[in-house]
């Protein structure tokens, strides 16, 4: 009875900060953007595309009521389990953040690919081919160097951001996507 007491009390409060946390991943990865609008039946546009089924919710990032890109809210497996990621691409196929949330990845190994250093391989990048994976010297933007002990958790966030930018791309040649 206590628990249920205390989980009817901080339900909401819990709810709200979700919330809050959703929009201020959403405002990082897509910092140029004042304000988010949530598209609405995005199955519709996913289609039967399996690397695309992994993009959960899309929000156009607007400024001043002009559409700056993209924020995908994305859920892919990793090594531990299921992990949150959120990213955002501008109207020219340009990665401008990626960020993640809940994840279950190993400490100390697979979740040294949530840090900063290996996030930043994917910002300002406008790949010219598909993102790939490398244990070496990076030649091209869109070669992502590997956290070493971590491939599989690498690998994961690197489909998730090419996931992003397909549908970016496929929403961009059909002009967007409707919204209500």
């Amino acid at each position: 009875a206590a628990l249920a007491f205390t989980y009817n009390i901080t339900k909401d409060i819990i709810a709200e900060r979700a919330a809050i946390d959703t929009e201020n991943a959403r405002k990082e990865v897509l910092a140029d953007a004042d304000s988010f609008r949530k598209m609405e039946n995005i199955e519709d546009i996913i289609g039967d595309n399996p690397e695309l089924k992994v993009i959960r919710e899309i929000y156009v990032g607007l400024k001043d009521d002009q559409e700056l890109g993209y924020v995908f809210s994305i859920v892919c497996k990793g090594y531990g389990g299921e992990m949150n990621i959120t990213a955002g691409i501008d109207n020219d196929g340009k990665v401008t953040g990626v960020k993640i949330g809940d994840h279950s990845e190993t400490a100390g190994l697979g979740s040294k690919a949530t840090d900063p250093k290996f996030l930043s391989q994917f910002k300002d990048i406008t790949p010219k081919g598909s993102l790939k994976i490398i244990k070496g010297k990076k030649e091209k933007p869109e070669e992502i160097n590997a956290v070493s002990g971590a491939t599989v958790t690498s690998t994961t966030i690197t489909n998730a951001v090419q996931a992003a930018l397909n549908m970016s791309a496929k929403l961009g040649n059909e002009g967007g996507g409707s919204s209500e």
